[in-house]
């Protein structure tokens, strides 16, 4: 009983690792900042430098037609926000 309590914590484990780790991938930065600006900006249109994956959140900066943005969000990127500079 104890040995398949533990292989299901190490699964759960697992598979939280490999979820949070792919929250941030520099191509997801670019779709949820595309989304963020909305408008006709697509994802191809925005380059993604200066990622800070911390803890809980990340950070970046954005290049798109329409300006030049710091972004930031949760590390599952539930709530982006961007502010032009």
């Amino acid at each position: 009983m104890i040995n398949l309590i533990s292989a299901k914590s190490v699964y759960a484990l697992i598979a939280f690792s490999l979820l949070s780790g792919c929250a941030s991938t520099s191509e997801n930065l670019r779709m949820e900042t595309a989304r963020f600006l909305g408008g006709n900006v697509s994802p191809g249109q925005v380059t993604v430098t200066d990622i800070d994956r911390g803890a809980s959140n990340v950070k970046w900066k954005a290049a798109a037609p329409n300006g030049n943005y710091a972004c930031w969000a949760d590390d599952m990127l539930r709530k982006v926000s961007c502010a032009k500079q």
